[in-house]
């Protein structure tokens, strides 16, 4: 190992592993004799570096000079390159012993443990931050489809109760009480989702009040905008059970139209009438002018008697 030191000022500044040379400004040698007293101290300085060293080590001194005002030339530094052991030059001007530097190797080492334990710190914290973030898109999606249920459980609602509302205010004495069913939505509240009112079919006493109960059913199975299967089926019923009515209907009024046609192709009945009423009344005419035709035919015998 060779180690390069530099000898001025009267002291001696050892240095690591690197020269390094301090020169001297001539501007501060004022007087011949400040020049002959710093020559004295670096020459001690150096043997003061030579007996640190020991015999084993090797020194090479190169002075520096400066031309006295009296001619001559003085000392007023000097390089002084060593080579010997590691542990000799590092004894050398308070240099470092072989612990010192194990010492500051280990110094060295923990300083750098320290700084990637520092680093790992740190990405720990980044990866927590930003698992802390995805937390929190998670959340706020969650948050968002929560939102959107509820929303649609809502309208889910009001879509029920509207419908069962058309139902109960079309059935009239027909219709029964409304009764909901009911879901828990994300936010723990109940939201109605279904519902029902029942429609009775009720026949009446004669087939037009049949006919007439059937139409306000059907009219209330269908008053929703959206009539569920349901609803479709309860109106069908109710136009089966209106189209036998109506059969019926017909059959009774066809029934009694030909009843009245018997009795008007019937026999008439003709009263006896008195001799004032033979006299026939010019201003009679229509069903009474018959009346008298008829009974003046009888009295004639041209038609025979009831």
């Amino acid at each position: 190992m060779q180690v390069t030191s530099m000898l001025s000022a009267g002291y001696l500044e050892p240095m690591s592993n690197i020269s390094r040379v301090q020169q001297v400004s001539e501007d501060t040698q004022k007087t011949d004799q400040a020049k002959q007293q710093k020559e004295q101290e670096i020459l001690a300085e150096e043997q003061a570096l030579k007996a640190k060293l020991g015999n084993d080590a090797q020194v090479h001194t190169v002075y520096h000079y400066s031309m006295g005002t009296d001619g001559r030339r003085y000392i007023v530094g000097a390089s002084v390159t060593m080579k010997g052991s590691e542990e000799d030059l590092n004894r050398v001007g308070g240099g470092l012993t072989t612990e010192d530097i194990e010492s500051r190797k280990q110094e060295v080492q923990d300083a750098l443990k320290k700084d990637a334990e520092k680093t790992e710190d740190t990405q720990n914290i980044i990866k927590s931050e930003a698992e802390k973030r995805e937390a929190k898109q998670k959340e706020d999606k969650a948050e968002d489809q929560k939102d959107a249920q509820v929303r649609e459980l809502e309208g889910i609602q009001r879509e029920v109760i509207a419908h069962e509302q058309a139902h109960k205010a079309s059935a009239g004495e027909f219709g029964g009480g409304i009764s909901y069913t009911y879901t828990e939505g994300p936010d723990g509240k109940k939201y109605i989702t279904g519902g029902e009112v029942p429609i009775k079919l009720r026949q009446g006493s004669t087939p037009e009040e049949t006919l007439r109960n059937m139409q306000q059913v059907q009219m209330a199975a269908n008053a929703p905008a959206d009539p569920s299967g349901q609803d479709r089926q309860v109106a069908a019923k109710a136009s089966a059970i209106a189209s036998k009515a109506r059969a019926e209907i017909t059959r009774e009024n066809s029934e009694t139209h030909e009843l009245t046609a018997t009795v008007a192709q019937g026999t008439p009945i003709i009263e006896p009438v008195s001799r004032e009423d033979e006299q026939q009344d010019p201003s009679k005419d229509g069903v009474l002018s018959l009346l008298a035709t008829v009974k003046e035919l009888q009295l004639q015998n041209l038609m025979p008697a009831a």
